[in-house]
C-alpha cells in the first residue's frame, strides 16, 4: 500500500474554507445586521436593534411575540434583525 498522506508543501497549496480574517469580517458584518437581547432575572428583555434603539418588553410580551417565529427553531436569531418600533408595533396589531 502507498502513502497516501500529503506532505507539508502540498497541505500549503491546498485553499478551503475561510481565513481567519474573512471568519472575522463575515462575524462583523452578521452583527451589524442583528440587535441584541439582554434578559433580567425575571425573564423581561431590553432589546436594541441594529439601529441602536432600544425597548423594554415584559417577558410575558416578549414570549408572544417569539411565537410568530417558532417556526424558525431559532426565533430570536430572527427577531434580532427587526427594528424595535416594528416589534412593539406588532405587539398593539
Amino acid at each position: 500500500m502507498g502513502d497516501n498522506k500529503l506532505k507539508d508543501e502540498e497541505l500549503e497549496q491546498i485553499n478551503g474554507g475561510m481565513s481567519d480574517e474573512e471568519y472575522k469580517l463575515r462575524q462583523e458584518n452578521e452583527r451589524k445586521l442583528h440587535g441584541r437581547i439582554v434578559r433580567d432575572a425575571f425573564g423581561n428583555v431590553t432589546f436594541t436593534d441594529k439601529t441602536g434603539i432600544t425597548g423594554q418588553f415584559s417577558a410575558e410580551q416578549w414570549n408572544k411575540l417569539r411565537t410568530n417565529w417558532d417556526y424558525t427553531g431559532n426565533p430570536e436569531y430572527y427577531m434580532e434583525t427587526i427594528n424595535v418600533g416594528e416589534l412593539q408595533g406588532m405587539m398593539k396589531g
